[in-house]
């Protein structure tokens, strides 16, 4: 400021809070107080429950049988490798072991033993898994359906019938079959709602499969010709 003249005094307010105290309100009403050691309510219950807990989980672990244990066993018998067949002439045979690969999922076709279906007989699920080495649950054996189908050499050919056989592992004790059936309200793919494509223990007309030329425009010439082995197909 300057003599004689007035002072300009700059001010700034400062706003305090006092965080308040937090009350429950039997506090707030006078209620009865308790000590953080005062065993309240059902405490011998909930004490005795817990004991239960931990002398269950532990014989679990045992035995075995915990949750993740058996998720851990079921992925091993799952999982166990297998052998593909080599195709020396580069063609399709029968008898051959073979993995079969959606384009449209980008993964292999595999079953799920623990997977079971409502079907004429027991059947399993089978779906696509991105799992690309070849193990018990995605490899599958080419039979020949009829020996009578008018072809003298074992190689598969365009518009022959044939079955894709699953061989047994894990839950699946027999020969599966991998079948197929029209879109029904009670027969759907669980996600897709397309065809439900399942492995079925019994061979029937529904475990009946064709290979098809995927060229529409030259299917008619390319049927009863020879599949080569790895090429893009249609079931």
């Amino acid at each position: 400021s300057s003599l004689g003249g007035r002072a300009n005094l700059s001010c700034t307010l400062v706003e305090v809070r006092i965080a308040k105290m937090q009350f429950t309100p039997q506090q707030l009403t006078g209620g009865p107080k308790f000590h953080h050691k005062t065993r309240i309510g059902n405490w011998s219950e909930d004490l005795e429950l817990e004991e239960i807990k931990l002398k269950d989980y532990l014989k679990k672990k045992e035995t075995g049988t915990l949750m993740v244990t058996a998720k851990q066993r079921q992925l091993e018998s799952s999982l166990q490798p297998d052998e593909l067949s080599s195709s020396p002439d580069g063609l399709l045979h029968f008898g051959q072991r073979i993995m079969l690969v959606n384009h449209q999922s980008k993964g292999c076709l595999s079953a799920n033993p623990f997977d079971k279906v409502t079907k004429s007989h027991q059947a399993y699920m089978l779906t696509t898994s991105p799992v690309g080495t070849a193990c018990v649950r995605n490899v599958f054996t080419i039979e020949r359906a009829d020996e009578y189908d008018g072809f003298d050499d074992d190689v598969v050919h365009y518009g022959q019938n044939f079955r894709i056989k699953l061989l047994p592992f894990s839950e699946i004790t027999t020969d599966a079959y991998m079948h197929s059936e029209m879109v029904t309200g009670l027969a759907a793919a669980k996600f897709s709602r397309h065809q439900e494509v399942t492995a079925l223990t019994v061979p029937n007309g529904e475990t009946l499969w064709q290979v098809l030329y995927p060229d529409t425009s030259a299917r008619f010439e390319m049927d009863g010709e020879a599949v080569p082995a790895g090429s893009p197909l249609v079931l």
